[in-house]
């Protein structure tokens, strides 16, 4: 298998190759100079494997949520690469893939990624199965959607932030995580490898990412009208 991953749900960018049984991860954290380090990071990692664009057998990137501006770069960046050799291109929501190392527990689990003003976006999944689409809400409105007295690992970018509100509101939740996911760039190889195998449809060139939630832009648009 010859591929390639993006993670850009968050600002930082995860990238990893696969050339056969070789496999190589990048992690960086970007700041906002994800636009110059994620072309020159492809490179590097596609170099180390003597891997060129053209034998790529798919690519895939996280199809949000997660941030505007990283998932435009990750997909526009992806998209490029499609049009260019022909390669399919599959999105993996960010949540599928925090979750996707845990479908063999059988504890509940919950995937979190940090939104703003102290929301997060969640979706929870039980052995493989996603319960519901992903949300966005404060951590009381989630707290309220968990049972209390069932033990739940809580993965994804938003674990360490989500456990600590959930410490500082009340510490009855029978909550935890495994340890701390930098991000899913090696775990969106895998998925994308059931899908290439599996022949499900990549995305079409007119598909873009998932954001669940309006940019500021349009808020402040919508706003104006309404005065």
């Amino acid at each position: 298998m010859n591929a390639l991953a993006i993670d850009c749900a968050t600002a930082r960018l995860g990238i990893a190759a696969q050339k056969g049984t070789s496999l190589i991860h990048l992690s960086l954290v970007t700041g906002t100079n994800q636009a110059e380090k994620l072309l020159p990071a492809i490179d590097a990692v596609l170099h180390e494997l003597s891997l060129a664009p053209a034998e790529l057998d798919f690519t895939a990137v996280t199809s949000g949520p997660g941030s505007f501006t990283s998932l435009r770069l990750g997909f526009s960046t992806l998209k490029a690469l499609t049009l260019s050799h022909g390669i399919p291109l599959y999105g993996i929501p960010t949540l599928d893939a925090a979750a996707w190392p845990f479908r063999k527990s059988t504890e509940a689990v919950l995937s979190v990624l940090e939104a703003k003003s102290g929301e997060f976006f969640y979706a929870p999944f039980l052995r493989e199965q996603k319960l519901s689409e992903p949300e966005q809400q404060n951590v009381e409105a989630i707290l309220k959607t968990l049972d209390p007295e069932a033990d739940v690992t809580v993965c994804g970018p938003g674990a360490t932030a989500f456990l600590e509100a959930v410490s500082q509101r009340t510490p009855l939740y029978a909550l935890h995580s495994l340890g701390h996911q930098t991000d899913s760039a090696e775990t969106l190889l895998s998925m994308g490898a059931d899908r290439h195998a599996g022949h499900k449809p990549p995305l079409a060139d007119y598909d873009g990412p998932n954001y669940f939630r309006k940019s500021e832009a349009e808020r402040q648009h919508e706003a104006r009208q309404h005065n």
